[in-house]
C-alpha cells in the first residue's frame, strides 16, 4: 500500500506503528490504541482514538518532535519534509497534519507499507 494513499484512520494506524504505540488496529472507522492506567496497572488499561491526521492535539507533537516541516506550495498543496525547502518536501496532503503524518510514516517504513490494520479480520 502506497504511503502517498493513506488518509483517515488507516493513516492514523500507520503513524501509531511509528510512534510504537500499544495495540494499534483499525475498527468502527476510528484508529484505536491502549492506554494504560494512571497506576500503571496493565488491567485498568483502556482504549483510545487516535487521529493524528485530524486532530492537532494528536498530530502536532509528533510534527514538533519529529520535527516536520510543514508547507504550502501553489503547484503541490499541502507539502511535509524534513527542511523548510518546499521542492524538498517528501509528502503531500489535502491538509498540513496529513501531509505531516504521510511524511512521518514514510521516513520508518519507506514509500510502501503492508497492508494490515490490526483489525480482528487482519
Amino acid at each position: 500500500m502506497n504511503v502517498a494513499d493513506l488518509e483517515g484512520p488507516l493513516l492514523d494506524y500507520w503513524v501509531a506503528r511509528v510512534a510504537q504505540l500499544p495495540k494499534p488496529r483499525v475498527d468502527d472507522g476510528f484508529c484505536w490504541i491502549e492506554e494504560p492506567a494512571c497506576d500503571g496497572d496493565p488491567v485498568g488499561a483502556l482504549e483510545a482514538a487516535f487521529a493524528p491526521s485530524t486532530d492537532w492535539t494528536h498530530g502536532g507533537p509528533i510534527i514538533e518532535h519529529a520535527r516536520i516541516c510543514v508547507g504550502y506550495s501553489e503547484q503541490l498543496g499541502w507539502g511535509a519534509g524534513p527542511t523548510v525547502d518546499a521542492p524538498r518536501f517528501r509528502a503531500h496532503g489535502a491538509t498540513p497534519l496529513v501531509a505531516a503524518m504521510r511524511f512521518y510514516v514514510t521516513i520508518q517504513f519507506g514509500d510502501n507499507v503492508p497492508d494490515q490494520t490490526g483489525s480482528a479480520t487482519d
